[in-house]
This record gives C-alpha cells, structure tokens and sequence, in this order.
C-alpha cells in the first residue's frame, strides 16, 4: 500500500464503493421514497412540483433548502426524479468519503490513514442505510467536511475564495437543519475571528462570517414577521415534550401533555384559540389550513402547531421545575443513545435488518438479540460503549496534546464545538434521533481521531527505530 499513490487510492475508495453498493442492492435495500410523501418535516408533493418557493416561504416548521432541493429534483427529474435523489444521494455518500480522504491526507503523516478513514466511513452500515433514505443526513455531512476543507486551506492561503468557502456552507447547513442554530453560527464565527485577531487575514473572516450570520437572521427574522416566531423551526416545543415526558407518563386529558406530540392537530384542537388560523387565509393554504398532506399523512406544517409547540414548551417546562430529576434521567438516556450505532435510529431499523450480522460485527450492535423491551434498553446501552469509549480516549489524547503544546489548530476548534453543540441540543432536546444527530458530525470524529492515531503511529516509529539509531551511532 506505500507504493499506492493518491489516484491509485482514490480510484481504491471509488471501486470500494461501487462494489459495495452493488452487493446492499442485491440484498433489498433500495432508496424509500416514501418519505417524499411522509416525512413531516417535507412540504405537500402538490406543493413542491407547483408551488415550490411560495410554499418555503411560508413554511414555519423547516429551514427551506432541503424542501427547494426537493422541489428543484422532481422538477428536473420529471418521471426519473426517484433514480435522480438514489444517483444525488449516493454521490453526497461518495464525495463525503473523498473529501474525508483530503482533509485526512493534509492531516496526517501516516501514509495509509486517509484511505482507511475513507473506507471506514462508505462501508460504515449507517452510510449505508442513510444514504437509501430520503433525507439530508448525509447532506449535513457534506457541509461540514467542505467548511473543514476550506478552514485548512484557509490557513494555507487566506484567500477570499477559502473564507467563504468556510462560510458558504455553513449558511446553507443552518438553512437546511435547525439544529445548527444561528447560534451556533455565532460561537464558531467568533471563535474563528478569535483565533486570527492578530492576522492580516481577520478582516476576511469578519466579513465572511458577517455575511453568512446575516443571510441566516433574515430567515429568522422573516419567521418572525410572519409567524411571531424567532427562530428556523416552531417544532422546539414539541422535540422538547419527546424528551422530557419520556417515561414520565400524564394521563390527564385536559393536559396538552397527555397527547403525544406530533400528533394530528385535530388532536389538539381543544387547546386551540379557533380563530389563530383566520390570520393565515390565503397565505398558503395546502400548507398552512389542511389537517393532512398527500391525501392521507399528517401536515405537520399546519400553522396550529405553531401555538401547540408553545404549549408543549410551557408544559416541559413546568415538568422540569417540579421534577428535575425525571428530565435528568432522560438527558443521561439521550446523552447514551447518542453513541449508539447509527442503525438504530427509529426509521433505519427495519433496512438495517437486512444487514443486521454485518452491523453486529462492524458497529457493535447488540440489540438484534433483543427479546423484549427491557433486554432492548440494556443491550443498546452495552452498544453504545465502544463508541462512547473511543470519543474519551480521543478527546483525552487531544486535550493532552492540546496542554502540552499549549496551541490547537482552528480546524480541531471548530470540530470540537460543533460535536459538543450537536451533543448537548440532542441530549436536552431529543429522545428518539440522538444516533443520527452524532453520525452527521461522524465524519468530523474521524478527522479527530485520524490525527491523534497519525500522531501516537509516528511516535512508536520513532520508539521502534531508536535502537537501531543508537548501534550505528
């Protein structure tokens, strides 16, 4: 393999992936498009072939690329628009791996680490399955990487060119997941302004980072004037009820609590002031007046969920004042769940039975021997171990090196704060996705872990070869 050249590597990852792909088809996983129709987080299919930029605009629940991706595919597509998303998703899969090559080659001395992180990341069963479902996953990941690339090249050659390719990305991943908030735009902005305080390259980086906050507080402040709103999504409230009335059951009826959240608005209706929707007539009513979408699925872009949300949120927070140690204990679940295989999110389990055994042996993934509900919760914890394990030695090893050198490089800055934000939303916010909230930033641990293992491989070099330098000395 030290032979190998880069283009030989890269052809090695492309034939890698390829093949694997050939052998998942053959085994039934397929691309659900479904979930064009399902999805609650997707606009109704009238809407997105038809009325396509009205209907983002007046979307209250969703930050609007990912629904313009949509829209902008069937439109192009026509009658091949399901081979068009399998053809875009899994390109996302392969330049996510090409990109993890590049950023690991610039980063490491080991000559065969970038491949293997590479490899490690397109044969990943999670990859696998989240690339067969229609949703931004992996796009998430893409994002990152390319704002990493540009971040390194940045430090290279402060170009206009890398610092809004630091930033570009950035704006449309905030535009397309609200869990990257703005304000998690901010904390990185002003990390990274920092960082180059004492740069020639600052004023770059303002500006850079001045444009993309800017771009993405429209978005908020148009949620705003619309829909009294500050924010990319209304649906806070009820993510925040899935965690908090987690295993904290209400059964009183006249609680909002009491309904499961995401339910049909119908559900809710008895909460409701029934003249909140008067307001909106006219605006986008496919979207913002109808109970259900696509004929039979429920239209979570209902304008009532708007002040369902907030009664969700009112309610968490009462819960949580008078019973902390409930919410707590449903924190410590989500922060478990959180490195647990990503095959175990909720919609990837019934594909990812089909390789089931390879997912036993690759991610560790005990649960298929579940019998009941209980043996579930202890076998998924014992699952989320090897994971959980490997991001403390490599967090330990970084803050070790960190200390001793007394520097860190903007990049490992940058992948330190975004998985700490991503953890921490998911944990105090999310009970059911926390698996797939960490495997978009995986790709970001593997460029973490790649330099700490290049850095510990080149130090038992040195060890191995010492002796053999002190006899010809």
């Amino acid at each position: 393999m030290k032979n190998i050249t880069s283009a030989g590597q890269v052809l090695i990852i492309i034939t890698v992936f390829v093949a694997s792909r050939f052998i998942v088809m053959l085994m039934g996983i397929h691309l659900d498009i479904l979930a064009l129709s399902a999805y609650w987080q997707y606009l109704d299919i009238e809407t997105l072939r038809n009325h396509l930029l009205r209907g983002v605009w007046y979307d209250h629940a969703q930050p609007p690329l990912f629904n313009l991706f949509l829209g902008y595919v069937l439109k192009i597509g026509g009658t091949h628009y399901i081979l068009l998303f399998d053809i875009i998703l899994k390109l996302i899969s392969l330049c996510n791996a090409l990109l993890l090559f590049s950023i690991v080659k610039r980063l490491s001395t080991v000559y065969f680490l970038p491949m293997l992180a590479a490899l490690f990341y397109i044969l990943s069963p999670a990859t696998i399955i989240f690339e067969a479902e229609l949703f931004y996953t992996s796009l998430v990941s893409l994002f990152l990487l390319v704002s990493v690339f540009y971040l390194i090249r940045f430090t290279e050659s402060d170009s206009w060119l890398n610092a809004f390719g630091i930033f570009f990305p950035l704006t449309l991943l905030c535009l397309t997941r609200s869990v990257y908030h703005i304000v998690w735009l901010f904390i990185i902005a002003v990390t990274l302004i920092f960082y180059y305080r004492r740069k020639a390259s600052l004023n770059k980086m303002v500006i850079a980072s001045l444009i993309s906050i800017l771009i993405v507080g429209g978005w908020y402040v148009k949620n705003k004037l619309l829909f009294g709103k500050l924010t990319a999504s209304s649906w806070v409230g009820m993510n925040m009820a899935r965690n908090v009335f987690h295993d904290n059951e209400v059964k009183d009826s006249s609680h909002i609590e009491a309904y499961e959240p995401f339910s049909r608005i119908s559900v809710y209706r008895k909460f409701l002031d029934p003249e909140f929707e008067n307001k909106f007539k006219g605006l986008n009513d496919r979207d913002l007046l109808r109970d259900v979408k696509n004929d039979s699925f429920i239209n979570e872009t209902e304008v009532s969920y708007i002040p369902v949300s907030e009664l969700y949120q009112k309610a968490s927070l009462n819960f949580i004042r008078k019973h902390p140690g409930a919410y707590a204990k449903n924190i410590l679940q989500s922060s478990i769940l959180f490195f647990t295989p990503g095959t175990l999110y909720s919609l990837a389990v019934e594909k990812a039975g089909r390789i089931k055994y390879y997912d036993l042996l690759y991610s560790f993934n005990l649960t298929i021997f579940a019998k009941d509900k209980k043996e579930r919760r202890i076998l998924l914890t014992f699952s989320a171990l090897p994971k959980l394990i490997l991001y403390v030695i490599v967090f330990f090893i970084l803050t070790r090196i960190t200390l001793q050198t007394r520097s860190i490089t903007p990049w490992n800055l940058f992948i330190l704060i975004t998985i700490g934000f991503v953890f921490v939303v998911s944990s105090f916010f999310e009970h059911y996705e926390n698996m797939r909230f960490r495997f978009e930033t995986e790709p970001l641990f593997l460029i973490l872990a790649a330099q700490v293992f290049s850095r510990l491989f080149s130090r038992f070099q040195i060890r191995r070869r010492a002796p053999i330098g002190d006899l010809i000395a």
